[in-house]
């Protein structure tokens, strides 16, 4: 996944933004449209597809070992920011404002990974709670660090990576929750209903 950061720059995230409401906004249309007809479940079958698909995205990014398997630590980075508001790197030397910035990056994918799986998880089943969204990506969140110690094969285990990919859960329950609301009240049927 770190090649993804070397991408990550203002014009790239508000590309992504960009991406995530229209996506969701036509989602919502194709949703709302298809309600309460046979087209529903062609709807359902293709929002579920692209979760699968998102999924195994997602675990390939994160769980492909980057060394063989067992050669790595077992570290665990329990304070959240460690690398961002600690004055020191590792061994004690100066952070550069360079690693500093790819740690920047580095958790805006963390978090930009999990917007589209917890969109496509709430247009899934939009009577979901939004809670049990968020707790879903945080348990797939966890179960993947978990997975990354037990390897130890080059990958870390860090408390931001469960932060960053909860924010991004909850951004994309709020994209798709956005979207599923204003579908619905800019329709005809919406209007009448309000």
């Amino acid at each position: 996944m770190w090649q993804v950061v070397l991408y990550i720059n203002p014009a790239t995230v508000a590309l992504f933004v960009a991406a995530v409401v229209a996506l969701s906004a036509t989602a919502a249309w194709w949703h709302h449209r298809s309600d309460g007809c046979a087209a529903n479940r062609r709807v359902d079958r293709g929002v579920q597809a692209m979760l699968a698909a998102w999924t195994v995205l997602v675990l390939a990014a994160t769980i492909m070992p980057t060394q063989p398997l067992g050669t790595g630590g077992h570290d665990i980075f329990w304070t959240p920011g460690e690398g961002l508001w600690t004055p020191t790197g590792e061994g004690g030397a100066a952070l550069f404002a360079e690693e500093r910035d790819m740690i920047v990056r580095l958790q805006i994918a963390n978090a930009a990974m999990f917007v589209p799986l917890a969109s496509l998880l709430t247009f899934s089943a939009p009577g979901r709670p939004a809670g049990r969204v968020v707790a879903l990506c945080l348990l797939l969140s966890t179960a993947i660090e978990t997975i990354q110690f037990v390897m130890a094969a080059g990958r870390t285990v860090d408390v931001d990576d469960l932060l960053f990919n909860t924010v991004g859960a909850v951004l994309g329950v709020a994209a798709a929750r956005g979207s599923l609301y204003a579908v619905g009240r800019l329709s005809p049927s919406g209007v009448r209903r309000a």
